[in-house]
Parts: structure tokens; C-alpha cells; sequence
């Protein structure tokens, strides 16, 4: 665990930290979440959730922190994708070539995004899975109310983050936060900004590690 330093007071420091963080796991291949079969699984999940909802119709997905865009290959039905992340994966542009479905990657920051080109656009599902959790706290309310900006009305939510059982510090080694929470802290962020929750279903990792998959609706 490590202590605080100057750029975890900062959100734009520290999301420069971030990127670099994230950028040499990939490159060092530690990313043992793009191999994590409970990720995916959360995405087909909230897909039939929303299916469940608008019955037969096909949903446009916007995928906050994709990878290397594995969820596609597990989801049909779909008439959009697009995918942001901070890191460029050379998987993409082979993605986006066989997909029959309009495929977009976007290799930029969420927050950032969200109120610049991604302004205005709207989605049926937005998956979150592992990337919330390492925000920086400042950021949370914002973050979490940008995602419901970019709902349809009847659109689904799907966010996976780590339980609270999982203490392993607030600052990892390679300086990330890596926050963990309880349901009624979920419970909470999920009201106020201004989504309906539907479910908070225990998700185990591959590793062993405890997460929660929340699935919220914009009403």
C-alpha cells in the first residue's frame, strides 16, 4: 500500500497518473482483468436485464474503460458500440473491421469525453466494469451523473466494483485508488444521481476478490 502523494490531491494529476498506471500493465501484461471471466458475465447479464425491459429491440452500448473491446464478442443484438478507454489496444481496429454493427473505440478519458464529443449522445446500456473504483473522489458525484446524462430513458446501467470485504488499502502500489463499497454506500450514489436501483448482486473475480454488480435504471 502506498501513502498519499501530491497528485492524489489533484484530479488532473491524477489522472495522468492513471493513464500511465494503466499503461504499463498493459504493457507488462498485469491486466489480470481483461482475461476475468466475471466481467463479461455482468455484461450479458445487464444486456438481458435491458432486453428484459424493451423486449426484442437492439441496444446501443457505450463501454466506459472497454480494453481491448472483449465484452462485443459476448453481446448481440446490438445496433451501436463504443468504447473509451486510456489505453490505445492494437485489438481495436481488428474489432471494428469485422463487426457488422457500427463499432467506435475512443482512446481518451471518460469525464473528459462525456462533456465534450460525447455531449448529447445517448446509449441503452453503459457498462462500467472496474473502472469507477478507481476514480478519483472528487470526481465520483460528477462521474456517476455524467453516466446517467447519457441514458436513454429505460436504459440500463451495469457497474461492477470491488465489496468491501476487499481491504487492501486505499492507494495501490502503482498509485492508483482502489476504492471498495458497501450496498448502501451504492444505494446511495446510485439515487443521487438520479438513477432507479434495480439490483446489487455479489460477483466474484477470478482471483478470489469480492465484487458488487450493480444494475441501475434511468427512469
Amino acid at each position: 500500500m502506498m501513502k498519499k502523494a501530491l497528485y492524489h490531491e489533484d484530479s488532473g494529476l491524477y489522472l495522468e497518473k492513471m493513464r500511465m498506471a494503466f499503461q504499463e500493465h498493459y504493457e507488462q501484461r498485469t491486466d489480470m482483468w481483461s482475461t476475468d471471466p466475471s466481467l463479461t458475465d455482468a455484461a450479458v447479464m445487464s444486456l438481458k436485464a435491458w432486453r428484459s425491459r424493451e423486449k426484442n429491440a437492439l441496444a446501443s452500448v457505450l463501454d466506459i474503460g472497454c480494453g481491448n473491446g472483449r465484452a462485443l464478442e459476448h453481446l448481440s443484438g446490438l445496433s451501436a458500440y463504443v468504447g473509451i478507454d486510456l489505453y490505445e489496444h492494437e485489438e481495436w481496429e481488428g474489432l471494428q473491421k469485422r463487426e457488422t454493427v457500427p463499432v467506435h473505440f475512443v482512446h481518451q478519458d471518460f469525464m473528459s469525453w462525456s462533456m465534450d464529443q460525447g455531449r448529447g449522445m445517448q446509449f441503452d446500456l453503459i457498462l462500467d466494469h472496474g473502472c469507477f473504483h478507481h476514480q478519483h473522489p472528487d470526481d465520483h458525484e460528477r462521474y456517476l451523473k455524467q453516466v446517467s446524462s447519457l441514458l436513454h430513458e429505460g436504459g440500463v446501467f451495469s457497474l461492477v466494483v470491488w465489496g468491501e470485504e476487499w481491504k487492501t488499502g486505499l492507494i495501490g502500489e502503482d498509485g492508483r485508488f482502489h476504492f471498495s463499497f458497501s450496498d448502501s454506500q451504492l444505494g446511495e450514489k446510485i439515487c443521487t444521481s438520479g438513477l432507479e436501483l434495480v439490483s446489487i448482486s455479489p460477483l466474484q473475480a477470478k482471483a478470489g476478490i469480492s465484487q458488487h454488480h450493480v444494475i441501475a435504471v434511468k427512469i
